[in-house]
């Protein structure tokens, strides 16, 4: 009973500190708030002033982030419900195998310097990024021209149109040496064919846009945009400064003093198809009993855990992975629920018994220690958590922190984990490398593998959607991975921006079609 009462006022103690942590914050904030006399921001009128890591590569497929969308346009994007609508393209129809997609463009798009955009651009695009091999746009796909305004894209396997892919203009970009791409000087200025146009470029400093009045969807409200290039620089102070409006994947340990800031809101959305999840190494002896990964399962409050990190109240839980479609439609079965009292029930089951005054479970003499690498600190911090929440039932888990994700992955890949705090893609590469033959997770199960072979050539997306839940409910089953929640972005910004809203309206890039600025 004292180990109990100890491990509990442990855990209360590691809350306690977080909430004085945010209190202080909070107070800061509110001092700051009302010290700072002129609000800069509201000097700049209609201009949007962002952030951005990468100076001249900023909208190249070097990069390939949502800036790009400033000024390029796919065929399709989605709207606010998540649901395909038409860029370049006005019209779509797609074969029977869901392979082929046929698009029709609009006639009233043109390239900022007034050449229209023709089927012939499309297919250069296709040509140029099979090229670009170190470019993470990959193969848009074989593209054949119909006519200047209809093209037809043979995908490899994809249940509905690209939505990602942006496309060059073939007149300014055909005859130059695909050897230096990268360093084209068209990156410098580029000539794109969205609703921003380019101003200006000043090395190190910033790219100026300026809001396009031949957009096929009228000019945008918001006059200009500014990419503000940035290395080493806090982007948090320099918001708080007033030298810029938008920050996007900010740190969600900020929240309470943003929102404590009348100049700002908070958004925060599900960041693509990544979830964040603890990998469990199943042949390890500690973990190879299904009945122990679902003790340490049951052992985590995720919804109090998902408080504890700022989250959204409302974030879905899942003990499988889950699409951002099924996410969307609220079709997600319930998750387990925190239960310690079934999770020691369980791993006394399964062996493991307090035999000594350390309180630390056993099993033929071995403790339930373990080590859990960490991708960041936003991993560091969940398992900082998660440890107290085990070792209210017995177990001992120290967290071993690594900079980033690729360090982690490059770990389990050569089986030298015990556990592992990582973000869990869904899609069928992750799976076949992770879960698939000699899979380095010590994870064997030979529904996935057909399962995942499916997957790969699958197009339907309704065959898709069942292939998936059927993954999805083999891992609620088995229990390989403990899923925490979605991956969350979270986009701190000026009160003067409107049109941004939580959970799917959180990126600035994506939504600049629908925003305005209110002074």
């Amino acid at each position: 009973m004292n180990r109990g009462r100890d491990a509990a006022a442990g855990r209360h103690a590691v809350l306690a500190a977080i909430a004085r942590r945010e209190w202080v914050l909070q107070m800061l904030a509110l001092g700051a708030a009302g010290c700072r006399g002129e609000d800069r921001a509201y000097s700049r009128m209609s201009t949007v002033v962002v952030p951005y890591p990468y100076d001249h590569h900023a909208l190249s497929p070097w990069e390939d982030e949502t800036p790009k969308f400033l000024m390029f346009l796919p065929l399709v994007g989605r709207d606010a419900r998540g649901n395909l609508e038409g860029r370049l393209a006005d019209r779509w129809e797609h074969s029977a195998d869901y392979r082929e997609w046929t698009y029709r463009l609009r006639s009233d798009v043109r390239w900022h310097d007034g050449v229209p955009v023709t089927a012939r651009d499309i297919e250069f695009t296709a040509a140029l990024t099979r090229q670009m091999v170190d470019s993470s746009v990959g193969d848009l796909g074989l593209v054949t021209v119909v006519d200047e305004r209809t093209v037809k894209i043979r995908h490899r396997a994809e249940g509905e149109p690209t939505w990602w892919a942006v496309y060059y203009p073939k007149h300014l970009l055909q005859g130059l040496d695909l050897a230096t791409w990268h360093d084209w000087d068209y990156w410098r200025q580029p000539v794109g064919n969205g609703p921003y146009r380019f101003v200006r470029y000043q090395p190190g400093t910033m790219m100026e846009l300026e809001a396009n009045p031949d957009y096929y969807r009228g000019k945008p409200r918001i006059e200009r945009v500014v990419l503000r290039f940035f290395t080493q620089r806090n982007t948090l102070t320099e918001l708080l400064a007033g030298a810029v409006d938008v920050i996007t994947a900010a740190d969600a340990t900020e929240i309470p003093r943003i929102a404590a800031d009348p100049r700002f809101r908070v958004y925060q959305g599900y960041q693509g198809f990544s979830h964040d999840a603890i990998y469990w190494r199943n042949d390890d002896p500690l973990f190879r009993d299904r009945r122990v990964r679902l003790a340490l399962t049951l052992a985590i409050n995720r919804r109090e855990l998902a408080g504890v990190l700022n989250f959204p109240v409302n974030l879905p839980i899942f003990d499988g992975p889950h699409t951002v479609d099924q996410i969307r439609r609220g079709d997600v079965p319930e998750a387990l629920p925190h239960d310690p009292v079934r999770a020691k029930r369980l791993l006394d089951e399964a062996g493991w018994r307090i035999a000594d005054g350390d309180g630390i479970r056993q099993r033929d003499g071995r403790p339930f220690h373990f080590s859990a690498l960490t991708a960041g600190p936003g991993q560091t911090r969940q398992a900082v958590y998660v440890q107290g929440q085990l070792r209210s039932i017995g177990v001992a888990m120290d967290i071993q922190p690594f900079e980033g994700g690729g360090l982690v992955r490059e770990r389990m890949l050569s089986r030298d984990f015990e556990a592992a705090f990582l973000a869990f893609q869904p899609r069928p590469q992750w799976l076949q490398q992770l879960f698939g033959k000699d899979s380095p997770v010590g994870y064997a199960n030979a529904d996935v593998i057909r399962l995942t072979e499916q997957w790969k050539i699958t197009s339907d997306p309704e065959q898709l959607d069942h292939v998936q839940r059927e993954i999805a409910e083999i891992f609620r089953s088995d229990l390989p991975v403990t899923f925490l929640f979605p991956s969350v972005v979270t986009t701190f910004a000026h009160r003067r921006i409107h049109g941004l809203s939580s959970p799917w309206r959180v990126d600035l890039f994506e939504s600049i079609d629908d925003l305005s600025i209110e002074n």
